[in-house]
């Protein structure tokens, strides 16, 4: 996979870095390969399943685990070897890890009273990372005394107390639920953009990726799929997993046909639809593709079938209504179903009645050809 490396000053760097665990019939590539950089001062984030080695090579920079093979480097300089108490580098974790019998302000101060401060700049630092995150009042209370999302600001203040470059995030906000984490998601976003400190983030949650990342890797098997802005990795993916993880996806298998200059023309299979593309959208020289279209991208008509872009036949299935959105299922000529979003606004025309004959429009620049 060619790596996203742009311009600006670089603050992590994975060269070739490969983890394994186990021997014989017992080992496992937890990582193969991986190069990719972080840039001072950015919101990166790690995507994926479980198991793709995203919370691996975020031990790796911690100094837990060492690699098998590469090297990571920080500002330069290799951190290979280095013990994590001796790197630049803090990690707030899934399960914040407080120290229940401290009061907050002693939470926060633990790592510096462990270096060595003394006590009016730990007492200084402290009421500034109180402020940071919001909770000057709360210096007295104990962990137990908060809520889920006051205890995270707490792990995060505890972290960047002692001025890391860099701060890893390992899924903190899996525990919290759905409003309380999206409202951390801004949070974590204005700290990051205040402290210019350079965030690491693990997730297998795509929204939280594209809500607060710079730069996002989706990675899969070990491996660094895809490194890009969200927008990117949004409308242009580079793979049908990538397609498929980001976001919903329709994925129309299709063959290349001879097609005009300059321009794309491909047959859906099984079917009598022809689509032709202009310009750059993904395609190669392949014959067999596959089409990806996002469904918010494409638009249901009824009666009047208007110009422009592809228009395929079809019976509507189901509708199901999501309150900002309605989502209808249209089963094509082939047999497959596509998936039109269509946001509900004053004036919208819906088909309401499933089995509705309809037709799907499909603007040429919402096409991505796909070849694997």
């Amino acid at each position: 996979m060619k790596d996203s490396r742009s311009s600006g000053p670089v603050a992590i760097r994975a060269d070739s870095v490969s983890k394994t665990f186990g021997n014989g019939a017992d080992e496992v590539h937890a990582l193969r390969e991986v190069s990719l950089d972080v840039h001072e001062n950015e919101f990166f984030t790690l995507l994926g399943p479980s198991g793709c080695g995203k919370t691996t090579l975020l031990r790796l920079i911690a100094g837990f685990e060492e690699p098998s093979s590469g090297r990571i480097d920080l500002n330069g300089a290799p951190l290979t070897g280095l013990p994590p108490y001796r790197r630049p580098v803090n990690t707030v974790f899934q399960n914040y890890a407080l120290f229940p019998h401290l009061s907050v302000a002693r939470n926060v101060s633990f790592g510096l009273e462990m270096l060595g401060k003394d006590a009016s700049s730990i007492e200084k630092r402290v009421s500034e990372m109180l402020e940071l995150v919001r909770l000057d009042d709360f210096g007295n209370r104990k962990p137990a005394q908060l809520s889920g999302g006051q205890q995270q600001r707490v792990a995060l203040a505890r972290a960047l107390a002692n001025h890391p470059k860099v701060l890893l995030l390992d899924e903190p906000l899996s525990a919290l639920d759905l409003k309380l984490r999206k409202e951390m998601q801004l949070e974590l976003k204005r700290l990051q953009a205040e402290t210019g400190i350079t965030f690491i983030f693990v997730t297998h949650d795509q929204e939280e990726a594209l809500t607060m990342s710079d730069r996002v890797a989706v990675m899969k098997d070990g491996r660094v799929l895809q490194v890009g802005s969200p927008s990117e990795i949004y409308e242009h993916p580079s793979t049908r997993f990538v397609a498929d993880f980001i976001g919903d996806t329709n994925f129309l298998p299709a063959q290349r046909l001879d097609g005009p200059a300059g321009g794309r023309r491909y047959r859906l299979r099984d079917s009598s639809t022809v689509v032709d593309l202009d310009g750059d959208a993904g395609a190669g020289d392949e014959t067999d593709v596959t089409l990806a279209v996002r469904p918010e991208r494409s638009e249901l008509v009824v009666d009047d079938v208007g110009a422009g872009g592809t228009v395929m036949p079809g019976t509507l299935d189901n509708i199901v209504y999501f309150g900002t959105d309605t989502i209808f299922h249209v089963r094509l000529e082939n047999g497959s179903v596509f998936r039109v979003r269509t946001q509900n606004h004053a004036g919208a025309r819906h088909a309401r009645e499933a089995g509705a004959a309809v037709q799907v429009r499909i603007p040429s620049d919402a096409v991505r050809v796909l070849t694997d």
